[in-house]
């Protein structure tokens, strides 16, 4: 199996330091730069019309190459292209000797690592969490090539940690931080896996008791505990809340979850808290949440406010502190901004303020 031409590290689109390299565009090999019909709007849980703030293109994430007329250069990270398959509904705008319908798919374990290449050494994008639907281009070497629905993030993710065909019904999402499976419907039983707050789960049979604790059986095996989970996702006021439920939990690069968080994977969880999908990436989320707004200092940032800074992201509470997962600090931290712009020798006119219409 091919994986994606390698990329040129610039720089790293996570990391937070005061110089931090970050992960660069990545067009897709075999594009053709000179022809080729503007991209549509697919259809999925993510794109055009389907969620505010992520647009199907946007300048950072498909670029155009040269002038009127000419074809999009597109982001690997969002579009499943390499030098010999491509995503059949690239057919058009990447030229590729094989284009394959993606089939549908789950992630069947908590927190599912994607890389860049199919190899445990590659090096780790994100994690796809259980239940997140997908569409897996190939397999082999025991790793598939996939697309997320939820985010449209591509990359490999170990073959164990999926089940081929659409998926079922969910029945109940995790509106905790996340819960734990066990092995028996009981407490004391081994611990199995840790599901993330938003996964759906579909329960089949009835609930157990166990000492007056309900559990219920997952399909792909296990037993939850009842009271961790709803029967609509979990939502919170606004992302500065959904935030603000991570506090004190581990920086992790990659990471989306309350065992491990980076700086934008807070952002995306914040705003799926208030029914909201975004990108994954510090720099496709400053291209495509909101509008700029020209912040002259502190006290002109709202509730809500993104402030990105190269290669991190924080979210406004207003008054003049933010949250953040903090790879310096390594937690999810409350700091004054004037206090985190004074350690990085930053001032407020080197940072991209992104507003939300509903921030106030």
């Amino acid at each position: 199996m091919v994986s994606r031409a390698p990329a040129r590290v610039v720089n790293d689109s996570r990391i937070d330091s005061p110089s931090p390299p970050f992960r660069g565009e990545r067009a897709c090999p075999g594009l053709d730069p000179g022809e080729g019909p503007a991209a549509e709007p697919w259809e999925g849980e993510v794109g055009a019309g389907h969620h505010p703030g992520i647009p199907h293109l946007t300048p950072t994430l498909s670029a155009s190459r040269g002038g009127e007329g000419e074809s999009t250069r597109l982001d690997p990270r969002l579009h499943a292209c390499r030098p010999d398959l491509a995503d059949a509904r690239l057919r058009g705008l990447v030229a590729a000797p094989r284009y394959t319908e993606g089939k549908e798919a789950r992630i069947v374990v908590g927190r599912a690592p994607l890389r860049r290449a199919p190899s445990p050494q590659a090096e780790l994008d994100t994690f796809f969490h259980y239940g997140e639907r997908l569409l897996v281009f190939d397999e082999a070497d025991g790793f598939v090539w996939c697309q997320s629905l939820f985010d449209r993030y591509v990359g490999y993710v170990e073959a164990a940690h999926v089940a081929i065909g659409p998926a079922p019904a969910p029945t109940y999402f995790v509106a905790t931080l996340g819960s734990y499976s066990y092995e028996a419907p009981d407490l004391q039983s081994a611990a199995i896996d840790f599901l993330p707050r938003h996964s759906p789960v579909t329960v089949i049979g009835a609930s157990l008791i166990t000492r007056d604790r309900e559990y219920v059986a997952l399909d792909t095996g296990g037993f939850m505990p009842a009271r961790s989970l709803s029967q609509e996702p979990p939502r919170s006021p606004d992302i500065a809340a959904a935030a603000a439920l991570y506090l004190g939990c581990p920086y992790l690069w990659g990471g989306r979850s309350f065992l491990g968080i980076d700086c934008s994977g807070l952002v995306q969880n914040a705003f799926r808290d208030i029914g909201i999908a975004v990108l994954r990436d510090t720099d496709m989320q400053r291209a495509s949440i909101g509008s700029e707004f020209y912040a002259r200092s502190v006290r002109d940032l709202a509730r809500g406010d993104l402030i990105y800074v190269s290669g991190h992201v924080l979210i406004s509470l207003g008054g003049g502190r933010a949250i953040h997962a903090d790879g310096t600090a390594m937690i999810v931290r409350l700091q004054t901004l004037t206090g985190f712009l004074r350690e990085r020798d930053l001032r407020l006119s080197a940072c991209i303020v992104r507003r939300l219409l509903q921030a106030k």
